[in-house]
């Protein structure tokens, strides 16, 4: 919770300016959402022909056209305009096809320069343990203006292997057109969120869709049900360090039951356990779903011209439905993926100087919030434009009224086989092919897996 407490901090001082009126510190260029290029570096020497370098970068932002993965790739355009000998060869899967094929490299000592990276130890910790990353001096990335405890993820004994790219929750996005025109009211509830589903079905409307097909998002929607029968998000940890089972305790097998009857009244979209990431975003986006369990970096949901302006001008989102004892202001929330050098690159300053550029305020930061795709895991209130999107500023709102947070996803705390079969144990869930009682002693199996 500590570290994302500042940059809550960070956000809720944001919108007090807005508040208050920001338009005298708020440069007239801020106002253009549209993705910008980054700041100018200083020209190479043209006494001396730069040696020419190839910097191979390895991502998970597969869009290239929409969202982070559109600044990403923007922000790389500018650098290799900008430095000339230096050209950027970026390869780009969704999350779970990178990291099989990340695994690949691993194996066969190929580590690309430079690679997204995730401050979880099921992802960096095998990666720091086989000495296949760069330590970063993190002496060198203070101007970057990273959010207090942003890196800590990233960082083993002491040592920096990695930089955030940004702060990451995990909502319920709705159609709003949908439910007015089924004379439907947005959950608030858990309870609520069970009989809409119901409704529209019978209406034959897909009522949720998610990426089940991957499964590291069903985890974090468990965490959602787990806190709103206990009221903690930190029950689960206390498993994991082997203080109590999931099997033992009746809040996780409510919590269980509560997923296994929306799975049940058929909740989930047709389909979905074979819907990976772009196809349960698509279902949402092109209006066949009404609701859309996702990460707050999917705001460009209401700018992505991929998707009709009435879709655009419907989408909003909320914190995951409430009981008596989990509150809206409860929320699964952590630093996502960044990026680290490989230790074996030859060109390990190139990829530094890179990442400096990248991260420089005026690059990410600002291009991220400016174009609604997420909330930077740096300070980023001197680029607030005033014409935040309806959507952005309801995830903001969600986040800066947080009081308690889960930190990283469970799953993402062990090791890959435990990860596997945390998943697994969910999509069982989700496909009705486990019972609840079940379905928790799979869990306690799989956290068995730690202590090996």
């Amino acid at each position: 919770m500590k570290k994302l407490l500042s940059l809550c901090t960070v956000i809720i001082l944001v919108f007090v300016l807005a508040a208050c009126g920001t338009s005298n510190n708020v440069n007239k260029n801020n106002t253009d959402k549209s993705t910008k290029e980054p700041a100018a570096t200083k020209e190479p020497n043209k006494d001396k022909p730069a040696e020419q370098i190839t910097l191979k970068l390895f991502t998970a932002l597969a869009d290239r056209t929409n969202g982070a993965g559109k600044i990403e790739q923007a922000i790389i355009d500018a650098y290799m305009a900008d430095n000339p000998n230096v050209k950027i060869e970026v390869e780009a899967l969704q999350d779970e096809p990178y990291k099989s094929k990340i695994k690949v490299y691993a194996s066969t000592n190929t580590v690309p320069d430079i690679i997204q990276s995730w401050g979880q130890s099921s992802f960096i910790k095998p990666l720091i343990d086989s000495d296949m990353l760069m330590e970063l001096n993190a002496d060198e990335f203070t101007s970057n203006k990273f959010v207090s405890g942003a890196m800590d993820g990233f960082s083993q004994d002491g040592k920096l292997y990695g930089l955030p790219r940004g702060a990451d929750f995990l909502v319920l996005y709705y159609n709003k057109k949908i439910f007015d025109d089924n004379n439907l009211q947005v959950p608030t509830t858990t309870a609520e969120l069970l009989e809409v589903s119901k409704q529209l079905r019978a209406k034959g409307i897909n009522p949720i869709a998610t990426n089940a097909m991957e499964g590291w998002s069903l985890p974090i929607w468990f965490e959602y049900a787990a806190q709103r029968q206990t009221g903690d998000f930190n029950k689960i940890d206390d498993v994991l360090a082997g203080k109590s089972t999931f099997a033992s305790d009746a809040d996780f097998l409510a919590a269980a039951q509560d997923l296994l009857a929306l799975a049940e009244n058929k909740a989930l979209a047709d389909g979905f356990l074979t819907a990976d990431y772009g196809t349960a975003r698509n279902l949402f986006g092109q209006g066949q779903v009404a609701m859309y369990v996702m990460g707050n970096w999917e705001a460009g949901l209401a700018t992505d011209e991929n998707f009709s302006e009435e879709f655009r001008n419907n989408v909003g989102a909320i914190s995951y439905p409430t009981t008596a004892k989990g509150k809206a202001t409860d929320v699964a929330a952590w630093f996502g993926g960044g990026y680290s050098i490989s230790k074996n690159s030859k060109n390990q300053e190139a990829a530094v100087a890179f990442l400096k550029y990248f991260f420089a305020p005026d690059n990410w930061a600002k291009q991220l919030w400016q174009t609604g795709s997420g909330t930077p895991a740096q300070v980023f209130n001197d680029f607030l434009t005033g014409n935040e999107s309806a959507l952005q500023k309801q995830l903001v709102d969600m986040f800066g009224s947080m009081t308690s947070s889960s930190g990283t996803p469970f799953h993402d705390n062990g090791t890959d086989e435990f990860k596997t079969k945390v998943m697994e144990s969910h999509q069982k869930l989700f496909g009705k092919q486990i019972s609840a009682e079940d379905f928790l002693k799979e869990l306690d199996a799989a956290v068995s897996v730690l202590r090996k």
